[in-house]
C-alpha cells in the first residue's frame, strides 16, 4: 500500500510533517486487538499456573493419605503390590507355613508325653549342641494360677524340665508354653545353670511337694484337704514390686514365672495356701499378683 503525503496549509516552512493516511476506525481497532492479545495471554498464563498449583496440591494429599493409612487398598502378602515377593505362596512356589511354625505337637497331657514331645523339638536339639545337655529330667507341670491377660505366657500352662550332661551335671532348665486346647507346645526361654549353682545337682522343682505339706502343717498347723491335688503355680506379678527381694517390697516367695513357681494347697480348712521359694506359707491375699487378675 502506498501512502500520500499532503502539506498542510499554514504550516512551517522548512521540512514536510507526515501523517498516516489509515482511517482512524482502523487504528482504535488495531489498538483493541493488542488489548485483548495481551489481556488473553494474561489470563491463559494464570490458568496454566493454577493447574500446576493443582496438581502438586493433589499430588500432595495423595501421598499424605498414604502415608498415614488412608491411601487406596492394596491386597497385603508375599507376591502382592506393596510387598516384596518372598520365597512361598506365589506362582509355582510351595506354600507358606503357619504364621507360628514355632509350635509342635504334644501326644497326651503326661510327663513322658511331653519329654518325647521336647527331646524332639528343634529349639530342645539345638540347646543339647549349644551347651552340652542332651537328658531331659521328668519335665513339671506349672500352672496359671487364672491369669486372663492376652499373651499365651501368662495364660497357657507350662512344661518345665531341668536338664543335664552325660555326668548327671544339670546345665539348664528349659521352659515350653503349653497350650492345652490345641495339644501343642513351643519354648519359651533357657536357663543356663554353671556348676558353682546349687541347683546344678537338683532336679526341678527345687523344693518337693513332701516339703510343701510339711511346711503347711508346721506354719498353719493344717493338712492338705483330702481329695485335693497339690500344684505348681505362677502369676503375673503386680509390676510394682521390679525387685522381688527389694527392703521396700519385700517379697522372696517367687511364683513370678514358671520357672520360678509356688505349690499351691488347699487346707483343711478349704483355703488356698501357697509354699513360696524362701519355705514360707502363704495366703491368697499374701501374693503380689498383678491388678485386674485374681
Amino acid at each position: 500500500m502506498s501512502c500520500s503525503n499532503k502539506r498542510v496549509k499554514g504550516a512551517r516552512s522548512g521540512g514536510p510533517r507526515h501523517f498516516s493516511t489509515l482511517p482512524s476506525v482502523q487504528r482504535k481497532q488495531r489498538e483493541r486487538g493488542g488489548k485483548f492479545a495481551m489481556l488473553f495471554s494474561i489470563a491463559l498464563g494464570m490458568s496454566i499456573l493454577v493447574g500446576l498449583m493443582l496438581m502438586v496440591m493433589i499430588g500432595h494429599g495423595g501421598s499424605t493419605a498414604t502415608a498415614s493409612g488412608g491411601g487406596p487398598e492394596v491386597p497385603g502378602g508375599y507376591g502382592s503390590l506393596n510387598h516384596s515377593k518372598g520365597p512361598c505362596g506365589n506362582a509355582g512356589q510351595s506354600a507358606c507355613m503357619a504364621p507360628n511354625p514355632d509350635w509342635f505337637a504334644i501326644g497326651s497331657e503326661t510327663p513322658s508325653a511331653a519329654a518325647a514331645a521336647i527331646a524332639g523339638s528343634k529349639d530342645f536339639l539345638g540347646i543339647a549342641a549349644q551347651h552340652g545337655c542332651p537328658m531331659l529330667d521328668t519335665p513339671a507341670l506349672v500352672y496359671s494360677f487364672g491369669a486372663r491377660t492376652g499373651m499365651d505366657y501368662y495364660d497357657d500352662d507350662h512344661w518345665v524340665v531341668s536338664v543335664h550332661d552325660s555326668t548327671g551335671m544339670r546345665c539348664g532348665l528349659a521352659d515350653f508354653v503349653y497350650d492345652r486346647a490345641h495339644k501343642r507346645m513351643r519354648f519359651s526361654s533357657f536357663g543356663v545353670l554353671t556348676p558353682q549353682d546349687p541347683h546344678s545337682r537338683q532336679i526341678f522343682p527345687y523344693v518337693s511337694s513332701s516339703v510343701a505339706v510339711a511346711q503347711l502343717r508346721s506354719q498353719s498347723k493344717l493338712a492338705p484337704l483330702s481329695g485335693t491335688a497339690m500344684k505348681l503355680v505362677f502369676f503375673p506379678i503386680d509390676p510394682t514390686f521390679p525387685n522381688l527381694k527389694s527392703p521396700v517390697h519385700k517379697w522372696a516367695g517367687g511364683g513370678n514365672s514358671a520357672m520360678n513357681p509356688m505349690w499351691s494347697m488347699v487346707g483343711a480348712d478349704g483355703r488356698d495356701y501357697f509354699l513360696g521359694e524362701d519355705l514360707h506359707v502363704y495366703k491368697h491375699t499374701d501374693l503380689p499378683i498383678a491388678k485386674g487378675q485374681p
